[in-house]
């Protein structure tokens, strides 16, 4: 699923930092609407807003919101950088149809950007849209209600675009991108800067080690089973679905489960079937679900 994200301009220092991305030159392409010179969108909206009264606050004691940036971030896999099929070109007019669908009467620059993953080494399209406040058919500032509410609105125009553009829908319990490490969390950050060993990464190891172990050794039987009973040595519980396509894991000693999928890439029931070299894992299905209840 194309991920989407709106963050609010609220500070002279933040709308400073938000014109100097949407004006850097290592940007792919850009393009705008509802402006008479795309080069000084800036000075434009700027004027736009003090025309209208909104460089001010609407009430007394109230914070202004000059402009709204958006992140539209397309899946890794459907990025043609990773051979998909969203081109740059592609991408830039999915973000047109995103700005002129919901937002026609607003100044509008945006700018595509080709981001690394520092922690994966992956590459991705994103496109950074900045979207004036105010509206230029009304004259009033663009308000799409309460922030949860629109959040889940601008979520689910996104998985209608995607529907419409033929791009993949996140399915509950599956990673949303196969190419792209699922990235740890803050608490694992902070964990790891205090020099202490988050259990997903633990989990990460053992698995990994013993997953080569059986690979290599190429043990009689059912492989996946083999790979329950050596984690269970190592303190792992691992437990798979009756459909074989979930597999959990959990630490000894620990309430909490752990879906493969968030572990990473290679950790998920047909990533594991993979690595242990016995097919994909819908392919075990009865096998599985047989052998790892006795």
């Amino acid at each position: 699923m194309t991920a989407i994200k709106q963050v609010s301009v609220t500070s002279v220092a933040h709308l400073k930092s938000l014109s100097g991305y949407l004006n850097d030159e290592r940007a792919l392409m850009r393009d705008s609407q509802n402006l008479v010179d795309e080069s000084r969108w800036a000075e434009e909206m700027d004027r736009t807003r003090e025309a209208y009264g909104h460089n001010s606050p609407s009430r007394a004691g109230a914070s202004v919101t000059y402009m709204y940036h958006h992140i539209i971030g397309f899946n890794p896999d459907e990025c043609s950088c990773n051979g998909g099929p969203m081109t740059p070109e592609k991408c830039m007019r999915f973000s047109r149809e995103w700005v002129q669908g919901r937002y026609p009467n607003q100044e509008a620059v945006w700018v595509l950007h080709k981001e690394r993953c520092a922690a994966d080494s992956t590459n991705r399209y994103a496109v950074h849209i900045g979207i004036n406040r105010t509206d230029l058919e009304t004259g009033n500032r663009l308000h799409e209600g309460l922030g949860r509410a629109a959040k889940v609105a601008r979520a689910n125009a996104i998985r209608e675009m995607d529907a419409k553009w033929g791009l993949r829908q996140l399915e509950k319990g599956q990673r949303n991108s196969r190419v792209h490490a699922m990235q740890p969390t803050r608490a694992e950050r902070e964990m790891r800067a205090r020099g202490s060993v988050p259990d997903k990464d633990m989990m990460r190891r053992c698995i990994q080690i013993r997953v080569r172990e059986i690979a290599r050794e190429a043990p009689e039987g059912n492989r996946m089973r083999e790979l329950a009973s050596r984690l269970k040595a190592d303190g792992i519980e691992m437990t798979v679905s009756k459909n074989a396509k979930r597999v959990q894991f959990r630490r000894e000693g620990s309430d909490r489960k752990v879906g493969g999928w968030r572990l990473g890439r290679g950790f998920s029931a047909s990533g594991l079937a993979a690595g242990l070299g016995v097919g994909a894992a819908k392919q075990l299905g009865s096998e599985i679900s047989q052998e790892m209840e006795r």
